[in-house]
C-alpha cells in the first residue's frame, strides 16, 4: 500500500507494509491480543506483528478492525483494588507487607499502593511478578 502525502509543493511517498494485524474475532477491553483473535490482513499468522501480542486491547475491537500499538498497552500486572505484596528493600533490610492498589500499572509503572494496617498511602514501581517495590 502506498500513501502520498503532500507538503507545500513537495510530495513524499512513503511505502507500508502490506500485512497489518486485524482482529479475527471480537477482543474486548483488559483481554489480551494473541495468535487466536489475531491474524494479518492477508489471512496468515499474526507472527510479523509479533510486537503486538501479549499487549492489552485498550478499548473493544471488533473483528477485521486494525490492532495497533495505539488500541494496546503493555499488560497490566496490577488492577485496580488488587492486593499485592509491597517491599521496602535498603541492602540486606527487606521488609515485606501486603497492601491495596489505587490504580493500574504494568511493570516498571508507578502505583499508588495504601497500606490497610497504617492506612499510610505508599508510592512504588510494579516488578516482574506482579509485587510492588516501595520507594
Amino acid at each position: 500500500m502506498i500513501y502520498l502525502v503532500a507538503l507545500g509543493f513537495s510530495v513524499i511517498a512513503a511505502v507500508t507494509d502490506a500485512s497489518s494485524l486485524v482482529a479475527a474475532e471480537v477482543i474486548r477491553a483488559g483481554d489480551r491480543v494473541s495468535a487466536a483473535n489475531a491474524v494479518t490482513d492477508a489471512g496468515s499468522a499474526a507472527d510479523a506483528e509479533e510486537m503486538l501480542l501479549g499487549r492489552e486491547v485498550r478499548r473493544t475491537i471488533y473483528a477485521g478492525q486494525s490492532i495497533t500499538a495505539d488500541n494496546t498497552r503493555p499488560p497490566m500486572l496490577v488492577k485496580r483494588n488488587q492486593v499485592v505484596t509491597l517491599k521496602y528493600i535498603n541492602g540486606a533490610l527487606e521488609i515485606t507487607t501486603t497492601g491495596r492498589a489505587l490504580g493500574e500499572a504494568g511493570l516498571s509503572e508507578t502505583v499508588s499502593v495504601l497500606n490497610p494496617d497504617s492506612r499510610q498511602l505508599v508510592q512504588g514501581i510494579v516488578q516482574e511478578g506482579g509485587w510492588v517495590l516501595a520507594q
